[in-house]
C-alpha cells in the first residue's frame, strides 16, 4: 500500500511519512512521562538526552520501517561521489561548523564545570541520532520521493528541494509543546532554509551519510555549551530563538544557488538519472 501511494499521490506519502515519524516520537514521549511520573521518578535528575536517544531511536525504526516497505532500503548503501568528496560539496556548512565551534568554546564557555562523562556521552548520542533519523526522513524518504516525482532538470531539482524544506521547516512546529511559540517560529523558517540546502546537497552528492554527518554536527555544534555543562536544554534554546534567524534564509538559500548551479546539475542526473526514469 506505502508502495502504491508513493507512487500515485508522492506529496500525500511525503507528508504522512511526517506525521508517522513525528507521531511515533510524540507518542512515546507521553507513555514515556507518564510512565516515568507513576514510578515516582525525579524528572529534574534525570538525563533528558538520554531519553531523547530513545526517543529518536523510535523515530528511527520508523524511518527504516517506511524505506523498507516502499523498496528504497538501496539509499542507505549508495555510495555517490564518495564521503569524502561529499565533505567537499558540503564545505560551506562544514565551515560554519568549525566557526561556530571554535567561537561558542571560546567565547562563551560558563564559568561551571563540565557535566559528568556519561552526560555528556547520552547529549552526543543525541545529537547524532537525531541526524540519522531526521536525514532518513526529510533526505532519505521525502527529498527522494519528490526529486522521483519532479525529475532531475533544473525546475525539478529546485521544487524537490524547496518543497522538502518546507516539510522540514513545518516539522519543528512539534516543539511548540515545549517552547515559546515566537522561538518555535523561527526555528520553523530557519530549519526550512536549512533543509533546502541539505536537499541540495544530498542530489549533488548521492550520499545520505554526507548530510547525515553534517547535521548532526550542526546540532551538536548548536547545542554544544548546553550539552557540556548542562546550562541551556534544547526547549530553553529554541525558546530563545529571535527575528536574527531570519539571516539564515540568506544564510543557507545563496549557497544552495551556488550547489544547484546549471553546470553542476549534471552531476545530480549522474547519481539519480536511472532512479528518476524507472
Amino acid at each position: 500500500m506505502l508502495k502504491r501511494l508513493r507512487t500515485a499521490h508522492p506529496i500525500l506519502y511525503c507528508i504522512l511519512s511526517e506525521v508517522l515519524f513525528l507521531g511515533s516520537m510524540v507518542l512515546f514521549s507521553l507513555l514515556a512521562t507518564i510512565g516515568l511520573a507513576a514510578a515516582g521518578a525525579d524528572f529534574d535528575a534525570m538525563d533528558g538526552y538520554l531519553l531523547g536517544s530513545v526517543q529518536e531511536a523510535v523515530g528511527l525504526t520508523v524511518a527504516l520501517l517506511l524505506l523498507a516497505r516502499t523498496g528504497r532500503l538501496d539509499l542507505l548503501h549508495r555510495r555517490g561521489c564518495g564521503f569524502l568528496n561529499g565533505m567537499l560539496v558540503g564545505m560551506y556548512p562544514l565551515f560554519f561548523i568549525g566557526y561556530t565551534t571554535v567561537g561558542t568554546l571560546a567565547f562563551d564557555r560558563p564559568d561551571t564545570p563540565l557535566l559528568p562523562l556519561p552526560r555528556i556521552l547520552t547529549f552526543m548520542l543525541n545529537m547524532i541520532l537525531v541526524g540519522v533519523a531526521e536525514e532518513l526522513v526529510f533526505r532519505g524518504i521525502i527529498a527522494q520521493t519528490l526529486l522521483e516525482r519532479y525529475g532531475t532538470a533544473r525546475a525539478g531539482v529546485w521544487k524537490a528541494c524547496l518543497v522538502s524544506g518546507v516539510l522540514f521547516g513545518a516539522a519543528h512546529l512539534s516543539n511548540l509543546l515545549g517552547s515559546a511559540p515566537f522561538g518555535v517560529l523561527m526555528q520553523c523558517v530557519f530549519a526550512a532554509s536549512l533543509g533546502v540546502m541539505l536537499a541540495a546537497i544530498y542530489f549533488r552528492t548521492g550520499n545520505l551519510w554526507v548530510t547525515v554527518f553534517l547535521h548532526s554536527a550542526m546540532d551538536i555544534a548548536a547545542m554544544l555549551i548546553g550539552g557540556l555543562y548542562g546550562t541551556t536544554s534544547v526547549a530553553e534554546s529554541v525558546s530563545g530563538y529571535d527575528a536574527s534567524r531570519l539571516l539564515s534564509v540568506a544564510v543557507y538559500l545563496i549557497p544552495t544557488v551556488f550547489l544547484l548551479r546549471k553546470k553542476k546539475l549534471p552531476e545530480v542526473q549522474l547519481y539519480w538519472g536511472g532512479i528518476v526514469k524507472n
